[in-house]
């Protein structure tokens, strides 16, 4: 068959769990101040947010070979706002493109669905997602910090 972007329900979000858990473990290597955060927080946790949404404002696409996932984005408009929740790309296709047309699609979905601003927030020590970042257009404009408790 080959690489296939495919837009799943959020009744679908368990399948993506494995991959988002491998998200997890980068971001707690890559922390630099908030490791307890990543080392208790489950994709239950995450997805709470996104099951509350209304099914026209959320936005769920995989990368799918052999009915197999090997990627994921999720994003979601609030307020005319649309803001990129969660990206993963697995190793065997990273840098094959694909992080690219998975951001691509939900960029365009959301400026259909006219979005003033359109969003991205990258963990504080993730260095290694600014660079794809900035290729699709993405810029810092404001560091928000947190008090730690």
């Amino acid at each position: 068959m080959g690489y296939a972007l495919i837009d799943i329900p959020k009744s679908r979000l368990p399948d993506i769990k494995h991959l988002w858990e491998k998200l997890n473990q980068i971001h707690l290597l890559d922390s630099v101040y908030f490791k307890d955060h990543y080392q208790t927080f489950t994709f239950e946790m995450r997805i709470e947010s996104f099951i509350k949404i209304d099914d026209e404002n959320i936005k769920i696409s995989t990368i799918v070979n052999d009915d197999e996932i090997y990627g994921y984005c999720v994003s979601a408009i609030s307020n005319a706002k649309g803001e990129i929740e969660s990206l993963y790309v697995s190793d065997e296709i990273r840098k094959s493109g694909y992080g690219k047309i998975l951001v691509q699609s939900h960029i365009d979905w959301m400026k259909q669905n006219n979005c003033g601003k359109i969003a991205v927030t990258v963990s504080y020590g993730h260095d290694s997602a600014m660079g794809f970042y900035h290729k699709m257009g993405f810029y810092e404009r404001l560091i928000e910090m947190e008090y730690k408790l």
